[in-house]
């Protein structure tokens, strides 16, 4: 091949694979918080958007029977300034031998945080007076309106019902 025609062949080639887009994975590195002011300060930081926080476990198998409608509703909702937060309260010290390869197992996109503060009588009231830390549990917000809903959400549309519904308001 002809060295001068080889060069700008392979500059071509670097500039078009550099300007593919690339998906972020969100969880390469799943943040821990290790109190829950700090998941506080995201909820207070929401402004206007709706965030919804599903609580969740890999122990929990209605957790994750319900995790696809949250996957769902995220990529649905993505131009609607839905933020979708998955909280995982499994335990910090199993985060490289039981989170990570669940993530990864079932292709989890959406944005995971560990909660470290495992004392849930002193914050579960912060979510919802009515919750006393049992899982699944969700809370979605905007503004200073408030859902919670204690349980699994069996279908996608029970889901989506109160996003809107959220949305609406």
């Amino acid at each position: 091949m002809n060295t001068k025609l080889f060069l700008p062949f392979v500059v071509v080639i670097l500039l078009v694979s550099s300007c593919k887009s690339k998906e972020i994975d969100k969880n390469a590195t799943i943040e821990v918080l290790d109190q829950f002011e700090e998941l506080q300060a995201i909820i207070d930081a929401q402004g206007n958007d709706v965030l919804v926080l599903n609580f969740w476990s890999t122990y929990c198998p209605p957790c994750i029977k319900e995790l696809p409608h949250f996957k769902r509703l995220e990529s649905e909702y993505q131009d609607k300034k839905v933020r979708v937060l998955l909280i995982s309260l499994d335990d910090v010290k199993q985060l490289d031998s039981r989170v990570y390869p669940f993530v990864k197992k079932n292709k989890i996109k959406q944005e995971i945080m560990v909660l470290k503060d495992q004392n849930y009588s002193k914050w579960t009231d912060d979510i919802d007076e009515s919750w006393y830390g049992a899982l699944p549990a969700t809370l979605i917000i905007k503004g200073k309106k408030r859902h919670f809903r204690f349980g699994s959400y069996e279908t996608y549309d029970d889901l989506k019902a109160d996003v809107d519904k959220m949305l609406e308001e």
